[in-house]
């Protein structure tokens, strides 16, 4: 039995290593440069319960870092060996004798179809064991609760769905329909029976926003596409590839919230969408399928299956109580057949307890009939387990989603006894789950490690407790999502419990709490957004908190922490308006505290973040003298190398190349270079920051080739170490870019250039400013190598965004125009150029002035329109005037100044030699003998001088 000798091997394993999660397994296999795959926490699971056979890079993978987790410490290589023998079993066993497939159970099986290359596909072999025949006889990948054994009856409601999910026009399928009356087990029932008709299928819980993005996140990331950066650029990128229709797909939104808040997270056409919902706003989006309540047959047919000796007619009347409701049936069903009551004593224990509930509620509104059901069941659960109960309140005050036993077991210390020493005790935990699960109040899932209470039973268990009993209920609920929280929400090691604790903190009222620790939590919680690039969930949660706490707080150190994070929210979305306001009110409210100050940590990591939206917004030189202030604070209150120290420097530095001062910037980054090799290391992420910044600062000068060979030089250890498409990699490839083009290697640069613009606009966004950047360098240099026409669609398309992104009068957006009038000039279009060129030189003098590198190239620009115009003496006037601005400015022998004293030296009668020659020899020194630039200028062609920008 080579399976399960495979995985008896890996079980031992994983236990050496302590249990770790599947989740914190996958993201340290993420960041070991060294293995040779990456595999999801799904796929972890899937290996570690035996449910599939993987492709043996991802085995090897899971192998590695488990033998680098276990307490003995054995030799990873040793055991990648002895686990491939025990996989090459597995995998030839299977090829040699398939077995049929089971049932599909999407959670279990977790598997990819089959119609992807061998090569990139996580699952080896068609024939394993608990592969689901899809479309086409290929097999589908899911995610889906666990399906629902006992479900009953809705044959007519199941194929109703078949037939009108394939209608069109396009819509999605709406369940709609009163809570209790089974829209969920509808879904997932009719997901489980049909997922052979599909290629993948998904479950997704919609109520909220923040549930329903890294659901689809995820699901990107099981079906290998793109992801990004942000999180909702990944989403739009899963939406837009849903709505293609290919792979064929079944989506399940589950208790979706109001449309106006799910609807653009839902995709509008392309497959099957179906969507479970209260809200009856659904109703005219889609195309409703209304969920009632059990016919009589179906009710009789479930209590006769699952309760204890009920007959015919005693199931007849039990239904009829009961309204047919089939979470009620469920219940008394799984409650009779636990306490092996009769059915006439629990009809009296019924009539016994609808009063309260007649009384508190309209007559025959439909929840008495759950209600007094349940009162029955809590007061049997009292008397048996007051424990149990307590259990069961803590469980109504948190999310409707399945909460783990492990969350659950970490408040044990936290909440107090005698509902703490239970939560501590695993025997006696487990002992009152099934409990629970006997009366039908909990459900069970994940192989019984998650438990689930359904929305409608918490609400009635609410309702039934007194005002003091519901207050320690929420109170519990709050302690043990504190004792939950692993703190470090910056570290991946803590992003599975933070995954946990997410759906759970509305629920339980976490913003209404006072205690420093569960604010912490959301606090916390909302950093961890930020960092899976959840940057709008973030936003959301933070200003939530913020509204519940800052009314006579505005001093508190919390509330002073999560107006950061909502501002860092802020600025990550675009909002940089908003992000400013909020950031410079904090400001000043803590200057003017006496606990605060202008030097304090939390006042100066405001001033940092103004400094950035004020570099944003093009206002460079408010940005330099905020900088200088805000190092000045940190050498006053920390010293110079503290690292808050240097990352204002490292600031500084910024706002001095947005000036146009790249020496200064220059003698700042060689310090922080030197300093954080230093204290850090060569490859630390700050130092090769730092290095990227000198780089910038060279090419800032004019030294092209030195430029350009420093960034090489770490390009390799900035990969390794953040991956290809992070933010700062990206930037320090179009330095490379950059640097191919203005030493004269085109090829290379359009090469690399067109990899790093799809690369950009696919994981940061069309819209980003790095993907604006690598689209202004890549329309550079397509005309810099003679491609006008690419170049001037490209350049058209930057200036537009920039336009619509950052204003009309940003310098981004005015440096754009300039690169797009130089391109103009290059497909003739001379007067559109012109136009173009002189309205961007006028605006650029009036935002940045005339002394400014941006101001003077432009102006070199519309010196060639002038002399193309035919109006040579104007050209020379201003020419001349520039070529002094730029001597001052970038120096004599900046390849821009000379490139200005070319195109001077051009329109001077020709017994006036001096500057042409002096110039183009100083383009040979500096560029070289052969540069295309070189070379046309001596065939007498000018010269053009593009803006690029470095990153604010």
């Amino acid at each position: 039995m080579p399976q399960h000798d495979l995985l008896a091997e890996l079980d031992l394993l994983h236990r050496a290593a302590g249990r770790p999660s599947y989740r914190r397994i996958s993201n340290e296999i993420r960041r070991q440069n060294h293995m040779p795959d990456t595999v999801s926490h799904e796929t972890v699971g899937s290996i570690l319960r035996g449910e599939a056979l993987v492709r043996w890079s991802k085995v090897e993978c899971v192998v590695r870092q488990l033998a680098a987790m276990a307490v003995h410490r054995p030799d990873p290589d040793d055991e990648v060996r002895r686990f491939h023998v025990l996989w090459t079993a597995e995998f030839d066993s299977q090829t040699a004798d398939p077995m049929p497939p089971r049932q599909f159970d999407p959670i279990a099986a977790s598997v990819i179809d089959a119609g992807r290359a061998r090569a990139t596909s996580d699952f080896p072999s068609p024939t394993t064991a608990q592969s689901v025949v899809g479309a086409n006889g290929g097999r589908s990948i899911g995610m889906a609760p666990q399906r629902n054994r006992g479900f009953t009856g809705r044959r007519e409601l199941l194929e109703q769905v078949r037939s009108k999910l394939g209608e069109q026009p396009w819509k999605p399928l709406v369940l709609h329909g009163l809570g209790g009356v089974g829209k969920s087990q509808l879904a997932l029932e009719f997901l489980h029976r049909y997922a052979r008709d599909y290629e993948f299928v998904w479950w997704i819980t919609a109520e909220d926003p923040s549930q329903v993005t890294p659901a689809l996140a995820t699901l990107g990331e099981r079906l290998d596409w793109q992801s990004s950066f942000d999180m909702a650029q990944t989403v739009r990128s899963v939406l837009a590839r849903l709505e293609t229709g290919v792979p064929r797909w079944l989506i399940v939104y589950d208790n979706a919230g109001a449309p106006d808040e799910i609807r653009s997270l839902a995709p509008q056409g392309g497959g099957h969408l179906l969507i479970t919902t209260r809200d009856p706003a659904w109703l005219a989006i889609g195309r409703p399928v209304e969920v009632d309540v059990f016919t009589r047959p179906e009710s009789v047919e479930l209590l006769c299956a699952r309760g204890h000796d009920i007959g015919f007619a005693e199931a007849d009347q039990l239904a009829e109580r009961l309204g047919d409701l089939p979470l009620a049936l469920e219940q008394v069903a799984a409650m009779q057949s636990a306490t092996r009551t009769p059915v006439e004593e629990y009809f009296r224990q019924l009539d016994d307890r609808a009063l309260q509930f007649l009384e508190s509620m309209p007559l025959g509104d439909y929840r008495t009939a759950i209600g007094t059901a349940f009162v029955v069941a809590v007061e049997r659960l009292n008397e048996e387990s007051p424990t149990a109960a307590a259990l069961l309140s803590l469980l109504s005050c948190v999310g409707a989603e399945p909460i783990s036993r492990t969350l659950l077991r970490s408040g044990a210390h936290r909440v107090p006894p005698p509902l703490g020493r239970l939560l501590d005790q695993p025997d006696l935990l487990d002992e009152t789950i099934w409990q629970l699960r006997r009366y039908g109040l909990v459900r069970v899932v994940d192989n019984g490690q998650t438990l689930q209470v359904h929305r409608l039973i918490q609400a009635i268990v609410r309702e039934a407790m007194s005002v003091e009993e519901r207050a320690g209920a929420y109170a519990n609920a709050r302690l043990l999502l504190a004792a939950a929280n692993p703190g470090r929400p910056r570290e991946p090691l803590t992003w599975d419990m933070y995954a946990r604790i997410g759906p759970h903190l509305r629920a339980a009222r976490m913003v209404e709490a006072i205690e420093r620790d569960a604010r912490q939590v959301l606090i916390d919680h909302a950093t961890y957004l930020s960092e899976i690039g959840d940057f709008e969930g973030s936003r959301r949660l933070s200003e939530e908190a913020l509204e519940a706490w800052a009314p006579g707080a505005a001093d508190d150190v919390q509330v002073v922490t999560c107006l950061r994070r909502l501002v860092a929210a802020l600025f990550a979305l675009g909002r940089h308006g908003e992000a400013y306001r909020r950031a410079e009110e904090a400001r000043m409210r803590l200057i003017d505290h006496p606990d605060y100050g202008r030097d304090h940590p939390a006042t100066l990591e405001l001033s940092d973040v103004l400094a950035v939206l004020q570099r944003v917004f093009g206002r460079y030189s408010e940005a330099l003298s905020r900088d200088r202030e805000i190092v000045e604070g940190y050498r006053r209150t920390r010293g110079d190398n503290h690292p808050e120290t240097l990352a204002a420097r490292n600031n500084l530095a910024a706002s001095l190349r947005a000036v146009g001062d790249f020496r200064a910037a220059q003698e700042i980054d060689e310090v922080l270079v030197k300093t954080r090799r230093e204290l850090l290391s060569s490859d630390h992420q700050q130092t090769l920051l730092s290095v990227s910044n000198l780089a910038r600062d060279l090419y800032g000068i004019g030294d092209y080739a030195a430029a350009l060979d420093l960034q090489r030089s770490t390009c390799s250890a900035y990969r390794s170490r953040l991956g290809d498409r992070h933010p700062l990699v990206l930037a320090a490839w179009r330095t490379i870019v950059q640097g191919l083009r203005k030493t004269g290697q085109y090829g290379p640069a359009i090469e690399e250039g067109q990899r790093l613009f799809v690369v950009a606009q696919t994981h940061l966004g069309a819209d980003h400013e790095l993907t604006l950047a690598t689209m202004m360098t890549y329309a550079n240099t397509l005309r810099a190598a003679g491609d006008v026409y690419l170049a001037s669609n490209h350049a058209a398309d930057a200036v537009d965004r920039y336009r619509r992104t950052y204003g009309e009068h940003n310098p981004l957006t005015l440096a754009a125009a300039t690169n797009q009038a130089i391109v103009l000039r290059a497909v003739g279009e001379r007067r559109l150029a012109r136009r173009v060129g002189e309205a961007s030189l006028s605006a650029l003098r009036q935002v940045l002035g005339p002394d400014h590198p941006y101001a003077i190239l432009a102006a070199t620009g519309v010196g060639n329109d002038l002399t193309l115009a035919g109006e040579h003496e104007i050209a020379r006037r201003l020419l001349a005037r520039t070529l002094e601005d730029a001597k001052r400015m970038c120096g004599d022998r900046h390849p821009d100044t000379l490139a200005c004293g070319v195109n001077l030296g051009l329109l001077l009668p020709s017994d006036q030699p001096a500057l042409l020659e002096a110039s183009i020899d100083g383009l040979r020194r500096s560029l070289g003998a052969r540069h295309p630039v070189v070379e046309a200028a001596m065939a007498g062609r000018p010269v053009e001088c593009e803006i690029e920008p470095p990153p604010v």
